[in-house]
């Protein structure tokens, strides 16, 4: 049964928030239909479960189910421990009577320990949705890079490293390949989503410290393999994320950013199946060209500093 879900993105602004919220829509309902209402609130009309979605998304304040009356809102929140919050597009808070809203609600409120948010969404039309909080918060500065056993400067901050789990499309349960680990950001994201892990990376010493910042966090892996990404030792991938190595602060072993992702690709098209996807985030200035085996879905562009810009490729199996 499809439903309404409203998704408050977070202000980056760029074109990731909205792209990985709909990614993750897609991921539980292929048919997922989607409507912008300004630029920071998207609805989707889908089967997929607002809440799982809450308790994976990286760039959003709030993902909730739409309420299309009155009763809907009774039967979930009764008995529940609530709270009401107003939202502008501009994700201000804004002013707005609580009683209007939860008349007819037989629930507990509670500002600071709720179980769910009724929360209004003014924008080119009022949305009334109840989302989960709780689930949505993932403590990210504790995965931060320097709060890890092992720190690299080439090390991705956690809610991106999520983001670009979240683009593959992998559910849970489904495995997970990172073919230029590093100190294992997205591995480590991966996992907490569910997925079956693989980390790989050429340098010892990168290795090992993946491995030492994931069992940091007390999880289970699929493995941490040294190994050239251009000739992975697995049989399969049902989802693919990764940084590719560029600069200063990663070896690239003599080869050009473009000769890596050539051979990357080669190397994933014989394990990926059709319709399954692999993110690249990688210098703008290095593009990556769709070919027989792949297709390029988007392109989403990251400014870092004056010299550099990164490109998050999206990629599906043909």
């Amino acid at each position: 049964m499809k439903n309404r879900s409203a998704v408050l993105l977070s202000g980056e602004g760029n074109t990731i928030p909205a792209a990985e919220a709909k990614a993750l829509f897609l991921t539980y309902d292929p048919a997922s239909e989607f409507e912008q209402l300004g630029s920071r609130v998207l609805l989707a009309t889908s089967s997929a479960d607002p809440f799982k979605i809450g308790g994976r998304i990286a760039f959003a304040r709030r993902v909730g189910c739409v309420l299309e009356n009155q009763s809907d809102g009774e039967a979930l929140l009764k008995g529940r421990r609530i709270r009401f919050r107003a939202y502008s597009c501009d994700l201000r808070e804004v002013r707005a009577d609580p009683e209007e809203y939860l008349k007819g609600i037989e629930a507990t409120v509670d500002l600071e320990s709720p179980e769910y948010e009724l929360a209004l969404i003014r924008c080119s039309q009022d949305l009334l949705a109840v989302s989960s909080p709780g689930t949505m918060r993932q403590r990210w500065s504790t995965r931060r890079p320097r709060s890890r056993p092992f720190f690299h400067p080439s090390a991705i901050f956690p809610k991106l490293s999520r983001a670009l789990v979240n683009l593959s499309r992998c559910k849970e349960g489904e495995s997970f390949l990172d073919p230029f680990a590093g100190t294992g950001s997205l591995p480590i994201e991966a996992y907490l989503v569910g997925a079956r892990v693989a980390a790989v990376d050429l340098s010892e010493e990168m290795t090992r410290g993946a491995l030492r910042n994931m069992t940091h966090f007390g999880q289970s892996w699929a493995g941490v393999v040294r190994a050239d990404s251009t000739r992975l030792p697995f049989a399969r991938a049902d989802a693919v994320a990764t940084d590719i190595p560029y600069g200063r602060a990663s070896s690239t072993r003599g080869r050009t950013t473009s000769e890596i992702l050539e051979l990357l690709l080669a190397s994933l098209a014989e394990i990926m199946g059709p319709s399954s996807h692999a993110v690249i985030m990688h210098p703008q200035p290095v593009g990556v060209e769709p070919n027989a085996d792949f297709a390029l879905v988007e392109e989403h562009h990251l400014h870092v500093h004056k010299l550099l810009t990164r490109t998050i490729s999206v990629l599906r199996r043909r």
